[in-house]
């Protein structure tokens, strides 16, 4: 259940400063008094000025989020308060010889300060909300000073045309007059239209406000009646206002307010631009009213002008802000943002189908042509594709070389048949650009087609699967990948997901946080092997097993493609590396000196901490070098062959042996035998099972034993999972066989245990892991 928080309580007025308020407003009233003198009653009204300054000004520091608008009713404090010090001077001046035309000057202060003190007013009103938009907010003095102008062309008009005692007055007495009277009309106006549009009708301070301001129009028609400015009966009503707004700052419950609209200024500008047209239209009509409220009127109508200039220039603005901030700089199609709107704005009665496109192999082309050169062809595919979409598909750019494309209306099948169009189109462009993308490595572009039926619309689900769908295309996973198009579907999306948690899983896996789940453990298995024929065991391949909570225990083939795609693969690396060789190094302690291979991939190979991993992790377990063997694929020595020969002679450097994995299964090349400073060759499985029963394949194994026997090199034959393989290896002249027939991959505790069992009685009858003893033929 909600429950609204208690309201805020009203501050409460310390006494101190209550008793400071209620003296000034007695000496206010004071100064009124009968027969009091000039002098002492412009020094009352100079001191009560002054405090409501202070006061105001007080407040302004202590309620930092609406210092402007203190702050400026403090500076309308201030000038009323300098005008009552020039008009004491005055009075000062009065008793001194000569002084009469000085202190003439300095008795008017007192009654202009009010004119002067209107505009400080003004802009402390408009400032009252802080949440307004820019366009309501640049150019509001102009605004009030058309109106106030405005209103002061009304005033001389009823003054003279109802014949009223004010039409006696000079045209200065006048102007001031029914300026103040216009100002403060104004003031009270733009008070009420702040408190309503900026959502502060209960916040008792403005409408304090506003009855203060309403009561000084009031005393200024009123007084104005024998005086244009009133003399000292309004230069005490200013005091008891300064000092009533000194009151209002610190009492009253504050309210949020809230964002005005920018139509607020705009309808302001047009009431005021009717007024003062109307004005022109009367006076063209009533010619003894005087050029007076003509010119007025006048300069109202240019201010308004210029203030509906301002707003058309801000809304300009806006629009190419806003138009900025929904299209791609670099296409000039719409962005993310414009799409996610556009979908969101769609009608919900029919159909959508949205497309996803990635550029295929677009870092490459940046890579090697230059960031220009990309840019070029993603204006090229943008050109395309709007060539070949129906005329209310959107085009839309996501970021980076990716695209979507809006379809309101169609179904899977007219999708999918759009997609194919936009894909031919775009790699027709590519081929008559020819080698400028040089179209045989593989350019284009893969496209996800994603549809949603009629009804609520999620826009970032319907965008989550079409991307889903084109990157399935890209692992080229789909039924139609072939066709660089496929269209979301279900089954294929859960497998994306639970890779996607498994890749999370993987992370934490690999590089745990304090206090983080339960991801399961990392264990790396062992699996022999054993010389031919005497089935002794000299080493060991390290295999790394993940024991999942939910998912049991995974093989390396389930989750090694992520840990390479997502380049964990170092991480991973280190942890297996590590372990083995603290395990082989235990065991040789126990008196079984083993060795024990560890894979590299492609991307270790390449790292360049590589080197520095390995001579960390013997030294810290004091293992030795050659006694480690590191197996690299030809496929990950052709990555980079110039790195790949360096890393590998810096590793032999330091006495560890590199060993060619599945040999003859990758893009095998003799220059590798020769270049590599390899001492064992391991062959692949794939050959072992057909050992039996292709001759052809058997002749392929003896000579490639033969041809490693002669550079030198310890050949391995993985896969061996029977007697009669095992025994036409011996035939054949291999050194070392490895397989389910001498043992399943077990953990280093398991592995320990079978290190102690009993040798088998002949090789054909090996079964797990015969006792080791010292090494024969071919444990170089």
């Amino acid at each position: 259940m909600h429950v609204r928080p208690p309201a805020t309580p009203a501050p409460v007025v310390p006494r101190a400063l209550a008793a400071v308020l209620l003296a000034g407003a007695l000496a206010a009233v004071g100064a009124l008094a009968p027969g009091l003198d000039a002098r002492v009653a412009g020094a009352l009204l100079f001191v009560v000025q002054g405090t409501a300054w202070a006061q105001l000004r007080r407040t302004a520091l202590l309620r930092p989020a609406e210092r402007h608008v203190w702050g400026w009713i403090a500076g309308g404090a201030g000038v009323l308060a300098a005008g009552a010090l020039l008009g004491l001077t005055g009075d000062l001046l009065d008793a001194a010889p000569g002084a009469g035309g000085a202190a003439a000057w300095l008795h008017l202060a007192p009654r202009l300060s009010a004119l002067a003190a209107v505009p400080f007013l003004y802009q402390g009103l408009v400032r009252w909300n802080p949440l307004r938009t820019y366009t309501s907010d640049a150019g509001d003095w102009v605004n009030g000073m058309s109106a106030v102008l405005t209103l002061t062309a009304v005033g001389v008009l009823v003054v003279r045309w109802a014949g009223t005692a004010q039409v006696a007055w000079t045209l200065p007495q006048l102007l001031a007059w029914t300026g103040l009277a216009a100002g403060l009309a104004v003031l009270v106006g733009t008070a009420v239209t702040v408190a309503s549009v900026g959502g502060l009708q209960r916040d008792p301070r403005t409408w304090a406000v506003t009855a203060v301001l309403l009561a000084l129009t009031g005393v200024v028609l009123v007084v104005g009646s024998r005086y244009p400015l009133g003399g000292t009966p309004l230069q005490v009503a200013w005091a008891l206002a300064g000092l009533a707004l000194a009151v209002t700052g610190v009492t009253g419950q504050r309210v949020t307010p809230v964002p005005a609209r920018a139509e607020v200024p705009t309808a302001g500008a047009i009431a005021v631009l009717f007024a003062a047209i109307a004005v022109l239209v009367l006076t063209g009509f009533a010619p003894a009213s005087g050029v007076t409220p003509t010119v007025l009127a006048g300069l109202a109508v240019l201010g308004v002008a210029l203030r509906v200039g301002h707003l058309v220039h801000e809304t300009t603005l806006l629009a190419e802000t806003r138009h900025l901030a929904l299209t791609d700089d670099l296409t000039g199609v719409p962005n993310r943002r414009a799409l996610v709107q556009r979908l969101e704005d769609l009608d919900r009665r029919s159909g959508t189908a949205l497309l996803v496109a990635d550029v295929d192999r677009f870092k490459e082309v940046n890579d090697r042509w230059g960031h220009q050169r990309g840019d070029e062809l993603l204006r090229l595919v943008v050109a395309a594709a709007r060539e070949a979409l129906p005329r209310r598909g959107v085009l839309a750019r996501l970021g980076g070389d990716e695209f979507a494309v809006l379809l309101p209306g169609l179904g899977d099948a007219a999708a999918v048949a759009v997609a194919q169009r936009v894909r031919e189109a775009v790699l027709q462009r590519i081929a008559l650009a020819g080698g400028r993308y040089d179209v045989a490595s593989g350019v284009g572009l893969s496209v996800g087609v994603a549809t949603a039926g009629p009804g609520p619309l999620d826009a970032d689900e319907l965008l989550r699967r079409a991307d889903a769908a084109m990157y399935s295309v890209k692992t080229r996973s789909g039924p139609s990948a072939a066709s660089g198009v496929e269209l979301f579907d279900r089954a294929v999306d859960e497998r994306l997901r639970d890779r996607a948690a498994l890749l999370a899983d993987l992370r934490v896996l690999l590089d745990p946080a304090p206090g983080g789940r339960d991801v399961g453990e990392l264990v790396v298995v062992y699996q022999p092997q054993v010389t031919v024929p005497d089935a002794v065991v000299v080493g060991v391949e390290a295999l790394v097993r993940w024991r999942h909570p939910q998912r049991g225990t995974l093989p390396p083939p389930a989750f090694l493609d992520l840990v390479e795609e997502h380049g964990l693969m170092d991480a991973l690396t280190r942890a297996v590396l590590t372990a083995a060789v603290r395990d082989a190094a235990g065991w040789s302690v126990d008196g079984r000196p083993l060795r024990v291979s560890v894979n590299l991939s492609a991307s270790t190979l390449a790292s360049p901490g590589l080197l520095d991993l390995v001579d960390g992790v013997l030294a810290a377990s004091g293992f030795d070098p050659a006694r480690l063997v590191l197996e690299v694929t030809e496929t990950a020595l052709m990555a980079d062959p110039e790195l790949a020969l360096a890393v590998a002679h810096g590793l032999t450097a330091r006495g560890v042996q590199l060993s060619i994995d599945d040999y003859g299964t990758g893009y095998s090349s003799l220059a590798y035998l020769t270049d590599l400073p390899a001492a064992e060759l391991k062959l692949d499985r794939a050959f072992t099972t057909r050992l039996l029963s292709e001759p052809r394949t058997t002749q392929v194994v003896h000579a490639t034993v033969e041809l490693a026997h002669r550079l030198g090199l310890r050949v391995v034959v993985e896969g061996t999972e029977d007697a009669a393989t095992f025994d036409r290896l011996y035939v054949l002249g291999a050194d070392e066989s490895q397989g389910w027939l001498h043992g399943r991959p077990v953990p280093a505790a398991e592995f320990s245990r079978l290190l102690g069992r009993p040798e088998p009685a002949s090789p054909s009858s090996a079964s797990r892991v015969p006792p080791a003893r010292p090494a024969g033929r071919g444990s170089r």
